[in-house]
């Protein structure tokens, strides 16, 4: 088996369909599809039924959040090499064959992404945006406008996940993309290629990173807590992460009318603006 596409699926009916339909049309790879169903309640298991193709895999789990169902997936896939795509994404024609043979052809990386292109299921962006470089790290805690953290865009050797004990960080949800991917960037060798077959990423105005909660924002406040627990903020921009950082929790508390975990982050980035002028 050349590749693993570990798909999480919760309450995906809308768009999986397409999604599989676009991942069936790829020629010239041997591949499987691990769908995790994570306690979905609408029609995603009727929909993924209804293919009757033998290099799916249908798994139910009850709703243990996308990171322990990307986990689970990893755990029974076969592949050589793994993709954690996104229930609502898209891949253009020969998206697995450019990829996969490219890391074939370059022991020396672990794992590789290309350029990609939003899309809200019926306009393309013009923009294009890319996934990290070898200066990851700085792209993701500096929040690079260029770069997207979005799983479905990257293609990791499996044996570069298992010898590293690499998984996705099962006590975050939005912001598990962006720490396992650090994770990843901190322990390897990646490369973003200009390939012609670019993913087309959906976004939706329903989707959790959308939309600004008291969830999102605790989330996001975990994030930063983890990386400090795990010692994935690199030295030379510690400063300028911790400084982003307090800033976006500082105001997006603000926004949900937090006041007082408001004034905390504040406060914190105000430390940090005073050690700098030491």
């Amino acid at each position: 088996m050349q590749v693993s596409i570990i798909i999480p699926a919760f309450n995906a009916s809308l768009y999986i369909k397409e999604t599989i339909n676009s991942i069936l049309l790829q020629k010239e790879i041997d591949f499987e599809i691990i769908i995790i169903d994570d306690g979905s309640t609408d029609k995603t298991k009727e929909i993924i039924d209804s293919f009757d193709d033998k290099r799916i895999f249908y798994f139910y789990q009850h709703n243990q959040g996308v990171s322990a169902a990307r986990n689970e997936g990893l755990e029974k896939a076969k592949g050589e090499f793994i993709i954690f795509f996104d229930a609502d994404d898209v891949m253009l024609e020969n998206f697995l064959y450019s990829r996969v043979n490219y890391l074939k052809q370059h022991s020396e990386l672990d794992f590789i992404s290309g350029e990609l292109l939003k899309f809200n299921g019926k306009e393309i962006s013009n923009r294009i945006y890319r996934g990290v470089s070898p200066q990851g790290a700085n792209e993701i805690l500096l929040y690079n406008s260029d770069v997207v953290t979005c799983p479905s865009n990257y293609v990791f050797k499996k044996t570069f996940l298992l010898s590293n004990h690499l998984k996705f960080n099962s006590l975050l949800s939005s912001t598990a993309d962006r720490f396992f991917l650090l994770q990843c960037v901190l322990k390897g060798r990646t490369k973003c290629v200009n390939f012609d077959e670019k993913l087309l990423y959906r976004i939706s105005k329903n989707s959790m990173s959308a939309q600004l909660n008291s969830k999102l924002v605790n989330d996001n406040e975990l994030f930063y807590k983890e990386l400090r627990a795990y010692s994935l903020i690199p030295q030379s921009i510690k400063k300028e992460s911790l400084k982003k950082g307090y800033y976006i929790l500082s105001a997006s508390f603000f926004k949900i009318f937090d006041l007082k975990k408001a004034l905390f982050y504040f406060l914190q980035l105000a430390k940090v603006f005073a050690k700098a002028k030491l």
